[in-house]
């Protein structure tokens, strides 16, 4: 059987292994925003010993689940198995929150300082090219901090505009972005199209 022929809407939500439920949820809801749509305790559920959360910040039932491991649901839990072996082991870098601009970014910076929470990375701009860039990809404007487990996450915006066709950065998307931030573009240009397999 080939491969379904539409692609991925996008990634939807992530899953992260937290220590504490309730400090965890604190942290998402108080100062990221984010709203439950369930909550379960470690063994409230009938079918999983494990806590759970399922937080929204779309429309959407959930965009992030917080699940606690209690150390009495031991081996036995379905999903510690399914979690055994070094590639969850090994765990995931960062997830990132998009928002809509850099006033919107600003003050998202901004508000994660005034509670005290480290800013781990940045601000940067992942581009290669950008007068202000860090040598990296994707030409957004990112700063990145941990949740109270160390998991980091990263707020972002301007992610580059792709072009299918030419599997590149679409050269109108960055000289906008450019003259918007004060840059002369003709000065500028963006990376060459990626030619890899």
């Amino acid at each position: 059987m080939p491969r379904p022929s539409q692609t991925f809407e996008g990634i939807q939500h992530v899953a992260v292994k937290v220590s504490n439920l309730e400090e965890s949820l604190r942290f998402y809801t108080d100062i990221l925003g984010f709203k439950v749509s369930e909550k379960y305790a470690p063994g409230e559920h009938p079918t999983l010993p494990v806590g759970l959360c399922f937080l929204r910040c779309s429309g959407l039932h959930h965009d992030l689940n917080l699940i606690s491991f209690p150390e009495e649901a031991g081996d036995l839990s379905p999903l510690r198995k399914a979690d055994q072996g070094p590639v969850a082991d090994l765990g995931y870098h960062h997830f990132a929150l998009m928002v809509r601009g850099r006033e919107e970014f600003e003050a998202w910076r901004e508000w994660i300082e005034e509670n005290g929470i480290d800013i781990v990375r940045g601000p940067v701009v992942h581009s290669p090219t950008h007068p202000e860039g860090d040598g990296t990809w994707g030409e957004n404007r990112a700063f990145y901090f941990c949740d109270p487990d160390g998991h980091r996450i990263e707020i972002f915006c301007e992610m580059a505009r792709f072009d299918d066709q030419t599997n590149g950065i679409e050269p109108e998307w960055f000289a906008d972005r450019l003259r918007k931030e004060g840059y002369d573009p003709s000065q500028y240009a963006p990376a060459p199209p990626y030619a890899g397999g």
